[in-house]
């Protein structure tokens, strides 16, 4: 199995390690990857694929692997995004990115999970861009719900069934 995921301050490489952990300990072998190192897919027989969200979308390197892998038959395949918490306490919402990658590759389920906000670790850019977000600082991953998840996608692999 393929756990894919693109971040930038490590909060979403963190989700993917942890569902990796989760998934081996299932009896899985996993690869966990960046999307740049990813050509194809075939030879695995399932693929999590995930990205940080910033300002409403999946990172490029996120959005080119789907465009990479979406070119030829390829293994069901999870997606999730992850986001920092907003001022009204809800996860980021479902973006765009994350709606076209889940129609183009079919996806069996893709889930939004809390983030990681450190401010100190922004660019000055992404520094101005959270201050006017309303998001707000601090780690709101929900490590329960995510080794969930990864149970769940175990379940369905070991079931021989790719959806949930």
């Amino acid at each position: 199995m393929l756990v894919c995921t693109a971040g930038r301050h490590g909060a979403t490489d963190t989700l993917g390690q942890e569902m990796a952990r989760v998934l081996e300990h299932g009896g899985v072998d996993v690869d966990v990857r960046t999307p740049e190192s990813v050509t194809r897919v075939n030879g695995y027989d399932a693929v999590v694929i995930g990205s940080a969200v910033y300002s409403d979308r999946w990172l490029p390197v996120a959005n080119a692997l789907v465009e990479r892998i979406s070119r030829s038959a390829h293994p069901p395949v999870w997606l999730f995004s992850c986001g920092p918490l907003h001022s009204s306490d809800r996860p980021v919402n479902v973006t765009s990115d994350a709606a076209h990658a889940t129609t183009v590759l079919h996806a069996t389920a893709h889930r939004t999970f809390p983030g990681k906000l450190d401010p100190e670790r922004l660019s000055v850019g992404e520094r101005q861009i959270f201050d006017n977000s309303g998001a707000v600082a601090g780690d709101f991953r929900d490590w329960v719900l995510v080794c969930n998840w990864a149970r769940e996608i175990l379940a369905c692999l070991t079931a021989g069934r790719p959806g949930l």
